[in-house]
């Protein structure tokens, strides 16, 4: 049987790890960081934050109703950022610097570890946070759907 957490419950845990200089590993929860992250497969090393955060890095962050969010920063303008997740179109405004927890800074995808370094992975997210292709995605994805329920109903 698997157990679940809530990061509310660690939260001065991770802080004091994150502090320290360690790693903490998490595994997210839900589809915004897809189809890159996926829930039940793939885990995140956080670190902590560096001091400017730039476009691009995934960073968990908690919201002002207390919920905890692990998004993609979109832009940073002084102690302002936005943040949207990977399957996302919908911007998250004004998130304060002080509400940054942590940064990823590797990835276990697939079983394999991805630092956010590596080439393949900035390229992704050279293409990806173009919104452009995200909502080619999301339409190709929403014909395939449709189009397996019309096979699935006319099969039956």
């Amino acid at each position: 049987m698997t157990e679940r957490f809530s990061l509310g419950d660690f939260d001065e845990t991770i802080r004091l790890v994150l502090e320290s200089g360690g790693e903490f590993t998490i595994w997210p929860r839900g589809v915004s960081m897809r189809p890159y992250i996926t829930q039940g497969r793939d885990s995140v090393v956080l670190v902590r934050p560096p001091k400017k955060l730039k476009k691009g890095d995934i960073a968990l962050y908690r919201r002002n109703s207390g919920a905890y969010v692990l998004h993609r920063v979109i832009s940073a303008e002084g102690d302002s950022l936005t943040f949207c997740g990977d399957n996302q179109l919908t911007l998250e405004h004004g998130i304060g610097r002080e509400q940054v927890m942590a940064v990823v800074c590797r990835i276990n995808r697939k079983g394999k570890s991805v630092p956010v370094t590596s080439l393949p992975y900035r390229l992704y997210v050279l293409v990806w946070s173009c919104f452009a292709v995200r909502r080619c995605w999301f339409f190709a994805r929403k014909c395939r759907n449709k189009l397996r329920r019309l096979i699935k109903k006319s099969g039956k």
